[in-house]
């Protein structure tokens, strides 16, 4: 029998080949722009966040510490602004609209939203028109040339509609509605700041024990925190529901009008609390390792990749801990919506020229995309 020695030198070649093209891929990669974070990003404390991108600036508004009227932390400010151009490091910018002592809009700002629209920005807010904590929220309307203001309110007088969490969005026909919690819309003009028709129904609290549906014997649960958006010829409405914690879930619909179903395996995203599951009677599910409580209320913003992102609140298990900013990529499964909790490092890897590719997707205005692809 005759043997064949390999040489140690050629058997070693080819390994140090890759290892050279290996540590050259890792020097490669480490050059290549990337996006780093990691949930939840520390931020002034905030819920309902809504993020927008201006150019190379993410803007960002919500609703202000300390969230509930009537505590002895005092009133909330008002409509506060942020910005970044990190989406990880925030700072304050100025307050766009005050609580005012002559007309109606004087406590409790919830869930502010902007919406550019006709070379303007248009901001809803929902806040209550009475002294008490417990008084009805309706919704108002100002208008700025600019993102940071100043704001003119459009409704001082009177509200523009009842309800809490108000959204805007702009159908292919120019037509802009109203979406608010509970979850009704109805069609507005900007412009003259008013209703146009009769509000209509897109979807309801779930039937009992549903996990947005009140619970056997427990509390009533609803649905809230509407935010509406379009993709591939079908209309998405993302909302929130509190029976477990604060979830996520979705309903679609061929038109804005309706009609609107639920997804059928929601919630697609959030996080559950034990004491929450108790209180309204509904079964704790969630995986020990889960480190939130609540995760939900947000909508969907272009993010650093020119791709679609969805940011929200959430609250970190344990008394005492505050609402605090939560993104993540918003995908699709064909036509299912996908989105990922995440609570430990994250890298994304970004082209090196910014460019928007929503893949057919609308946002709630046709402006978004054309101020975030702004050099």
């Amino acid at each position: 029998m005759s043997w064949k020695f390999r040489s140690p030198v050629r058997s070693l070649l080819p390994a140090f080949v890759l290892f050279v093209i290996a540590v050259g891929s890792a020097w490669a990669s480490s050059k290549d722009p990337h996006f780093d974070y990691e949930n939840p990003i520390q931020t002034e404390p905030i819920r309902d966040p809504q993020i927008v991108k201006v150019g190379k600036t993410w803007y960002m508004t919500g609703t202000a510490s300390p969230f509930v009227e009537g505590t002895s932390q005092g009133p909330i400010p008002g409509v506060k602004l942020w910005s970044s151009t990190n989406l990880t490091e925030w700072k304050f910018v100025s307050l766009l609209i005050t609580p005012s002592k002559d007309h109606w809009y004087k406590r409790g700002f919830h869930a502010p939203e902007l919406f550019p629209y006709k070379g303007k920005w248009y901001l809803t807010f929902s806040c209550s028109s009475g002294e008490s904590p417990d008084s009805a929220a309706a919704v108002g309307l100002a208008v700025a040339d600019k993102i940071a203001g100043p704001y003119r309110v459009l409704t001082e007088d009177a509200p523009l509609t009842d309800g809490n969490d108000a959204t805007l969005f702009q159908d292919d026909d120019g037509k802009v509605y109203l979406f608010r919690a509970g979850i009704s819309a109805i069609q507005v003009d900007l412009g003259d700041a008013a209703t146009i028709g009769s509000a209509f129904n897109v979807i309801e609290r779930g039937p009992d024990s549903a996990w947005d549906g009140t619970g056997p014997g427990g509390p009533q649960v609803g649905v809230e925190g509407p935010s509406v958006f379009k993709h591939d010829h079908n209309y998405y409405l993302l909302y929130a529901s509190w029976g477990r914690g604060y979830e996520e879930g979705y309903a679609t619909a061929p038109r804005i009008t309706g009609p609107w179903l639920k997804y059928h395996n929601n919630p697609v995203y959030g996080a559950q609390d034990e004491d929450w599951s108790r209180i309204y009677k509904h079964e704790y599910t969630q995986a020990a390792s889960v480190p939130y409580g609540q995760l939900g209320h947000g909508t969907p913003f272009i993010g650093p990749d020119g791709n679609l992102w969805f940011g929200c609140h959430g609250y970190l298990k344990g008394k005492g801990q505050q609402p605090h900013l939560v993104i993540t990529p918003l995908t699709f499964d064909h036509e299912v919506i996908n989105l990922t909790a995440t609570w430990t490092p994250q890298v994304i890897f970004l082209p090196h020229h910014f460019r928007v590719h929503l893949n057919d997707t609308r946002l709630a205005s046709p402006d978004l995309v054309k101020l975030a692809a702004q050099p």
